[in-house]
């Protein structure tokens, strides 16, 4: 009895998997044509800048020719732009899931993923930067080496990741101290050690932001302090599609910074930062540098000294 049984279960698995595998109109072992997307299960987030574009997969280069229509079932998530080559650019419009379908125009065709659609970065608080060899914690993000140095997804003050990116163009050298008093309230790990240059060696250095969200407007606030009894001064160069310059002076600073407002990153998504002596520094080697910096959103209001 129990071979019986075996017997007709396994005629029954035979007749399942043949129906799966061999389907009608098509010969044993032929290639069935098919269109596919390229993933089963596609991430995105919303923003213009964060538009992709998908290319079908076919079987063979007659099915390619082929015209081919797209679509979700939630419309609301999503904004699809059909391209000419049968691709199709998503841009998202707000978080949530749904499902991508890519057809032929008989219908015969059809392929289905689901597409899921994230909150992208809101830059809605500031952006801590520390310079210099001593690790502070957070919110810093900390740049601790100064030559060919980069951090991606910098952080902001409430722990969320962005895609920005930070770099140095150029080079620095650092200095450490063991005290620096300050009155705006950076932590000693941030107010003691810099990034820092001789301006007679070194005319100029600085940082290239990149990975910005378009046509938005940030603010720059930089602060630095250096144990020199001459008078140091630096001179701040911010530059995307509009720039701007601040200056302060830096020896022995316990209670002042350089701000520049409303920085709108130019067509790449960059911002471009240079330091250079300022036209008062009269410290024999012209030292300048920055201690740390801080990146504002639009309209957002920072009060100092700074609680953490």
């Amino acid at each position: 009895m129990k071979s019986t049984k075996y017997f007709i279960y396994s005629l029954l698995f035979a007749f399942v998997l043949g129906s799966c595998t061999e389907e009608a109109g098509y010969e044993k072992g032929e290639v069935r044509p098919y269109v596919r997307i390229p993933n089963r299960d596609i991430i995105m987030e919303t923003d213009e800048e964060n538009t992709i574009t998908i290319t079908p997969l076919y079987d063979s280069d007659e099915t390619a020719t082929g015209k081919y229509k797209w679509s979700v079932t939630n419309q609301e998530l999503v904004k699809l732009v059909e391209n000419g080559d049968n691709s199709v650019s998503i841009t998202g419009l707000k978080p949530g899931k749904t499902y991508l379908k890519v057809e032929s125009e008989n219908g015969k065709l059809q392929y289905t993923s689901t597409l899921k659609i994230n909150q992208s970065f809101q830059f809605e608080h500031p952006i801590f930067i520390d310079f210099g060899t001593i690790e502070s914690s957070k919110p810093f993000n900390n740049m601790l080496s100064s030559v060919n140095s980069k951090l991606q997804g910098l952080v902001d003050a409430k722990g969320f990741t962005s895609k920005y990116a930070i770099e140095v163009n150029g080079s620095f050298l650092t200095l450490d101290r063991s005290s620096h008093i300050n009155t705006l309230g950076f932590p000693d790990n941030v107010a003691f050690d810099m990034f820092f240059n001789d301006g007679i060696s070194i005319a100029s250095a600085g940082f290239i932001l990149s990975k910005l969200k378009a046509n938005t407007k940030y603010t720059f606030v930089f602060y630095a302090t250096i144990a020199d009894d001459n008078v140091t001064q630096t001179e701040y160069a911010v530059k995307g599609q509009n720039e701007g310059k601040a200056l302060l002076y830096t020896s022995n600073n316990q209670s002042n910074v350089a701000t520049i407002k409303d920085i709108i990153p130019d067509s790449d998504g960059k911002i471009k930062i240079t330091l250079q002596p300022g036209p008062n520094n009269t410290q024999w080697a012209k030292f300048y540098g920055i201690t740390s910096m801080i990146i504002i959103p639009e309209n957002y209001e920072l009060d100092f000294p700074l609680s953490f």
